[in-house]
């Protein structure tokens, strides 16, 4: 199977964050377009690539304050779509902010888990990873997951902000890592790249959690 670099914008704004262009052969998908509008789009002009969607793993402000950077269908799962449209949800209001696009402008669609989604003839999936928020979701390409804010590397989402659920985000993080082949590579909405593999052995969240479960068996 042939390999692609993975094309990681490292965006700064009130939360830095890591925003990621899928592409393959010419054309490309943004994930999560966080902040910094100008550099996103100065980025896929000198690539020479093609935008052809905007994929969203939730709805919280560090990931869609530059949603508007490119006129493409918008994508996140169904249950995501309340967070993304209520401010109070989303952060914007937490940080005072306004969205500097009209929300209603945009060509958002629904996705759900049996959504397979395509860039030229390679197919994305869609996993479901509630917790972090009511509707957050993994992308899986090839090797790679693109996880948002679930799994970090030797960490988790938090689970202390509107729509998020401990109870979700311990079920998401165990079936994800326990279902995933250890070779996968896992791309956070924020920090570095890892792997399953590695998450499996030294995720301490992982290990309480799957211990917890193991117990109340």
């Amino acid at each position: 199977m042939r390999l692609y670099p993975i094309r990681r914008l490292q965006l700064d704004g009130d939360i830095p964050m890591n925003c990621y262009v899928l592409d393959r052969n010419g054309k490309c998908f943004i994930i999560d377009p966080g902040y910094q509008k100008e550099l996103i789009q100065d980025y896929v002009k000198q690539e020479g690539l093609e935008v052809i969607g905007i994929l969203l793993t939730h709805a919280h402000i560090d990931h869609i304050e530059a949603l508007d950077c490119f006129d493409v269908p918008v994508y996140l799962h169904e249950l995501e779509y309340q967070i993304l449209m209520d401010d109070s949800l989303n952060g914007f209001g937490y940080f005072g902010k306004e969205k500097a696009y009209n929300i209603h402008s945009l060509d958002i669609r629904t996705i759900t888990e049996e959504t397979k989604l395509y860039i030229d003839d390679y197919e994305i999936s869609v996993i479901l990873t509630p917790g972090h928020t009511i509707g957050g979701v993994c992308y899986k390409i090839g090797h790679d997951l693109y996880v948002g804010d679930t799994l970090f590397e030797g960490g988790v989402g938090r689970w202390d902000r509107p729509t998020a659920n401990l109870d979700q985000l311990k079920k998401s993080v165990i079936q994800l890592i326990d279902e995933q082949a250890d070779h996968m590579v896992i791309h956070p909405g924020h920090g570095r790249s890892s792997t399953i593999g590695t998450e499996k052995q030294i995720n301490p969240f992982y290990h309480e959690w799957k211990r917890e479960l193991i117990h109340s068996i």
